[in-house]
């Protein structure tokens, strides 16, 4: 397994300054992924820019879980439909 993508869970709460459980908690709800190997816990690299959202709206603004939960995913929808938005002005593009 290639660690030079992974984050020690124990280091980034450190560094972000949040409990071990909030990490647990976002991982039982399926919010972020946690990887085992060789008895550490880490999170991937790629995660790193979601997992911060997540901390900002549980720190700043004191949302929950199921709060995030659905933030989240309404983004994800934004971004589809954006991205469909985009698509089909360029196809509408070819007609013009």
């Amino acid at each position: 397994m290639e660690t030079q993508e992974l984050i020690i869970v124990d280091v980034f709460c450190q560094q972000y300054q949040i409990e071990i459980n909030l990490i647990q908690d976002l991982e039982e709800f399926g919010l972020i992924e946690v990887i085992v190997y060789q008895e550490q816990k880490y999170l991937n690299k790629n995660q790193l820019a979601t997992l911060e959202k997540i901390i900002r709206l549980h720190n700043d603004l004191h949302i929950n879980k199921e709060g995030i939960d659905i933030i989240l995913n309404l983004q994800e929808k934004e971004n589809q439909l954006l991205s469909e938005i985009n698509y089909l002005k360029k196809r509408l593009g070819l007609y013009e």
